[in-house]
This record gives structure tokens, C-alpha cells and sequence, in this order.
């Protein structure tokens, strides 16, 4: 028993590690992962980065291909808009739930970091608001006090970080983006949670108009 503990922590590990690195852009679409070298670089038997690699195919972050092993996925156009508009569903529900779970203390700190965003944007300051943003949408989801449902929205939210930086880049985003949340937080004073679900679940479909832009220029190959 101790040791399948420790193989499946192995296994966990080796995940984490490898999402990272797709995440962060070190490993391309494309790019093949070869399972030897992988072993030798962690120190590791093949079992744990099997069961890993296992793990990463059933979440679309790599694929088996015959004769070729295992590569990270590439992402065509139609199927970056359909996770998308899986994302703008489970983030609309998780707002909706959200509205009917929140507290005073919740909305107070909904609020001080949407000013701490406002004040970001009047600086041009991206990183910080970037930041912030992850901070405020992770303040939200995790309010609906779904695991599940939290456990969804943040495997699809590792598959789209890639299309969101993109995204997150045009002319006057961030103060659409503050606009977005300014909306949002009067859904949750007015207790409105079907209000508080349509508005998140177009801001997120909204992105999508972008995505021609983006595989045009060839941002994911």
C-alpha cells in the first residue's frame, strides 16, 4: 500500500511538473516528451510517468501517437473555441452559485480587489493586474463551494491560460476588464445570480472573437 502511495505521488508530481512546463511555454505544441529521458532527468521507473502521462492525455495536454509516443497537443482553432465555451458555462455556474453562497465578508474582499485592479489599470500596470485578475475570478469560483465543479473549471483553466495571455493583450482590456467586474459585483449586491451568470458567461465567449487574430499569427502552432 505504502508504495502505490508513493507511486501515485510520483505520478502526481510528475504532472504537475509537465503542465507547468506546457503552461509556461517550455514544452511546444508539438514538441514530442520522451519518456527515457524523462525517467533519467527525474530519477524515476516508468511506471509513475506512464500513469502521468495517462493523466495529462485525459486532460488534453498531450497526445499518443502510433510509432511516435507521446507529444504535447496541439490546439486547432475550432477546439480552443470549443473549451472555451465549456469554460464560459462552468464559470457561468460557478458565479451563479457563488451569488447564492456569498457573504458580507466575501463581497467586501470581491470589492477591494476590483479596486485594487481599477488602480492597476490607471497605472498600465499588466503584470499587477493580471495578477489580480487571476486572484478575483479564483476568489469567485471557489465561493460556489463545488469541489467538483471547482475541480472542472480549474482543469479547463490550465488549457486555456495559453489562449487567455493572448487575449489579454489588446487595447483597453483592462478597463473593459474592470467594467466586466464592476457589473459582476452588482449582480452580487443585487442578488442576481442569473444576471451574474449571463455576464461571466459572455465575458469569457466574448474572447473568443479574438481567436482568428490569434492562430492567423500563428501564437499557437
Amino acid at each position: 500500500m505504502d508504495e502505490l502511495i508513493k507511486q501515485k505521488s510520483l505520478a502526481e508530481h510528475i504532472v504537475e511538473e509537465l503542465e507547468k512546463k506546457i503552461v509556461d511555454g517550455a514544452l511546444q505544441p508539438g514538441q514530442r516528451i520522451i519518456e527515457e529521458a524523462l525517467c533519467k532527468t527525474l530519477g524515476v521507473s516508468r511506471s509513475p510517468v506512464r500513469e502521468a502521462f495517462q493523466i495529462l492525455e485525459s486532460r488534453g495536454f498531450v497526445v499518443r501517437e502510433p510509432r511516435k509516443g507521446i507529444s504535447v497537443a496541439r490546439s486547432t482553432q475550432r477546439e480552443a473555441e470549443d473549451i472555451y465555451r465549456i469554460r464560459a458555462s462552468l464559470d457561468g455556474l460557478a458565479t451563479s452559485l457563488a451569488v447564492e453562497k456569498q457573504t458580507p465578508e466575501f463581497l467586501k474582499k470581491l470589492k477591494k480587489m476590483h479596486e485594487q485592479m481599477i488602480r492597476a489599470a490607471e497605472k498600465e500596470n499588466v503584470a499587477a493586474y493580471q495578477q489580480l485578475n487571476e486572484k478575483f475570478h479564483g476568489l469567485l469560483i471557489n465561493a460556489c463551494e463545488n469541489p467538483r465543479l471547482i475541480q472542472l473549471i480549474q482543469n479547463f483553466d490550465k488549457q486555456t491560460i495559453r489562449y487567455r495571455m493572448a487575449v489579454s493583450s489588446g487595447p483597453g482590456w483592462m478597463r473593459n476588464s474592470t467594467k466586466i467586474h464592476a457589473a459582476i459585483i452588482a449582480s452580487f449586491e443585487a442578488g442576481d445570480a442569473e444576471a451574474a451568470e449571463r455576464i461571466r458567461k459572455n465575458s469569457i465567449l466574448g474572447q473568443i472573437e479574438r481567436f482568428s487574430e490569434i492562430f492567423k499569427n500563428g501564437e499557437e502552432k
